[in-house]
């Protein structure tokens, strides 16, 4: 009798702190992109490590743009099928660039001076990216939404240079 308890015990505790744990990682893990502060989206986002810590971006432009903003290389390692949200290697990624969807971007109007509506010249977001694991999957969307089809690592090139 003993011995059941005490297995029961032990049952309970370790559900409940599995059950702190996983709430510990749901309060301190990131919901915002760490380059522009934008949400995450499970559809686009893209994790890269950057001086040695890993980053989550809310969309593969972000990390890329990121580069060229701060100076400091960004090795991308992951990211999100747009289909799935299923994780894809960036040598595995099929990807669209610049279609007429871009989930990053926000409806907020940009004011001069004068509070005269502005257009941005500017969006670390833009143009969009979007990752697929497969190449047909990327055509029908881009049939769909236009932009360009291509591997992951060739536009990664491009941006680099």
């Amino acid at each position: 009798m003993k011995r059941k308890r005490f297995s029961m015990g032990v049952i309970v505790l370790a559900v409940a702190a599995l059950g702190l744990c996983y709430a510990g990682w749901r309060f301190l893990a990131p919901s915002a992109c760490q380059a522009c502060h934008r949400p995450l989206h499970s559809a686009t986002r893209a994790m890269g490590i950057v001086a040695g810590k890993e980053e989550l971006f809310c969309c593969p432009t972000c990390a890329l743009t990121s580069h060229r903003q701060t100076g400091k290389v960004v090795d991308i390692k992951q990211l999100s099928n747009y289909e799935t949200g299923s994780i894809l290697t960036p040598e595995d990624a099929y990807i669209v660039e610049g279609s007429n969807l871009n989930l990053c971007m926000q409806q907020h109007v940009h004011m001069d001076h004068d509070k005269q509506a502005s257009p941005a010249g500017f969006d670390r977001c833009s143009p969009s990216i979007f990752a697929f694991a497969k190449k047909d999957a990327a055509e029908r969307f881009q049939r769909m939404h236009g932009g360009n089809v291509m591997r992951f690592r060739a536009l990664e090139a491009l941006y680099q240079q």
